[in-house]
């Protein structure tokens, strides 16, 4: 209501889903591990890099790792699958999807990186063609469910606003569609909720269970919108426990008056005590 303009690429849809997806198979890991590994309990995946603790490329090993989780799971093509492939698409946002991967992944895998030395318009990046990709993947949601139907329900959610956003995107746009993207309910000392389309985006708390009120979500019950994994960095023999974080952090203000969802990764050090790696 502060007449911002929104701009939004397709990376920031796709993420939105797949870190809802990582949600789900988080909570339902054990019922989904046919679908995704052969083995019971954890494997550990390591990537090399150069560097140290603070000069290390991250974002490579992240990257990495997404490769490593492709060879160990049973279709490796889940990864191109989760990680963004649009004409926005840049390595930064890649490094974005291969946490989202990790994240997912992370009941069947642990990681280990070893060193060594309301709006006045709507702005749709990217081409249609991305757009209707978007489409075409989010269909593919369907085939995760774990049994209680969800995961079906939540596709057929995501089909007609993402068919909105593929209009939208070939010149066809609906203004009634941009006009329900989030509405605000309630007030006073009781409870606030959010509803309208945005909130198909929202329909698993980070627990992978989902939200009880929807298609109202509580406003204190907004997801974060971002998935941490814990990795451990063996720094030439010395292992740091750290926590990878990707997602949604915020947004960009843009010229002023524009609004862009801002996703970023960082790496965060959970101890200063190091420990000896194992010979």
């Amino acid at each position: 209501n502060q007449h911002h303009h929104l701009i939004i690429r397709p990376d920031d849809v796709w993420s939105a889903i797949t870190i809802q997806f990582s949600y789900y198979v988080n909570l339902h890991a054990e019922k989904l591990r046919p679908s995704f590994v052969d083995f019971q309990g954890k494997k550990e995946l390591k990537v090399h890099g150069l560097g140290s603790l603070f000069t290390a490329d991250y974002a490579a090993l992240a990257t990495l790792m997404s490769g490593e989780i492709a060879k160990n799971i049973k279709d490796p093509s889940i990864r191109e699958w989760v990680l963004p492939g649009f004409t926005t698409t840049t390595d930064h946002d890649k490094v974005i999807g291969s946490v989202v991967l990790m994240a997912a992944m992370q009941k069947y895998f642990s990681y280990k990186f070893r060193l060594a030395c309301g709006l006045p318009s709507v702005t749709l990046l990217g081409e249609p063609s991305d757009w209707q990709e978007i489409e075409a993947r989010a269909k593919r949601l369907a085939e995760f469910d774990a049994g209680d139907g969800l995961m079906a329900e939540w596709s057929g959610l995501l089909a007609p606003i993402l068919e909105q956003f593929n209009l939208s995107a070939q010149g066809k746009p609906s203004t009634d569609f941009w006009s329900k993207v989030c509405h605000h309910i309630g007030g006073g000392s009781g409870p606030r909720y959010l509803s309208g389309w945005v909130t198909a985006f929202a329909v698993f708390n980070e627990k992978g269970e989902w939200q009880p009120e929807w298609p109202f979500v509580d406003t204190s019950d907004i997801p974060s919108g971002t998935v941490s994994v814990p990795v451990t960095v063996d720094d030439h023999g010395t292992e740091y426990k750290t926590t990878l974080t990707a997602g949604h952090f915020g947004c960009t203000i843009v010229d002023g008056t524009g609004l862009q969802p801002a996703l970023h990764w960082r790496l965060v050090l959970a101890t200063d005590k190091p420990e000896v790696a194992a010979k």
